[in-house]
């Protein structure tokens, strides 16, 4: 629920900025700045959060890791969420996950079907931004983190994708 203080929050701040500037390049800052400055906020104390335990990240790609962190929401482009809907979601999404599926429209034309528009993205969110992330060329293991994110843990997963959970659910 943070994001929803994040909603007021002034823009990028110099910390945020050198994340951003030293972990993406020019595709990775266009899809960076798609994002609303919510998720744009969430997305850098992801990173950020990671950073604070790399020196417990033995043999994990960090650079890619940190940019799968920032990039990890790209699926949810700036307009999907209004401020009722990102709640609407939240709350369904921590109360009864499954629900989201049944409520998922595409095509909102009205506020009731804006917020459970709001549950079509949270769902396809990541598969959504894998995508974007593959034609603008990313690296192929940071693509599948962002496929990945919300994906139950399972054996043999990447250390890097475990990390990004954690850290993402830590946000």
């Amino acid at each position: 629920m943070k994001r929803i203080f994040w909603w007021w929050r002034p823009g990028m701040n110099k910390e945020g900025r050198k994340l951003i500037d030293d972990y993406l390049d020019d595709a990775g800052k266009f899809l960076f700045s798609q994002m609303s400055k919510a998720d744009q906020h969430h997305s850098i104390a992801v990173a950020q959060t990671i950073l604070t335990q790399a020196a417990y990240l033995r043999g994990v790609k960090i650079k890619s890791l940190v940019k799968a962190a920032l990039l990890h929401d790209i699926g949810k482009v700036e307009g999907d969420f209004n401020l009722l809907s990102r709640l609407f979601v939240g709350i369904i999404r921590r109360v009864k996950p499954t629900l989201r599926g049944k409520l998922a429209i595409t095509n909102p034309s009205n506020l009731w079907e804006k917020i459970k528009y709001g549950c079509y993205v949270d769902l396809v969110h990541p598969a959504r931004g894998a995508h974007m992330a593959k034609i603008f060329g990313i690296e192929p293991a940071v693509v599948e983190m962002i496929r990945r994110h919300h994906d139950p843990p399972c054996d043999g997963q990447s250390p890097e994708l475990t990390w990004l959970q954690t850290a993402d659910a830590k946000n």
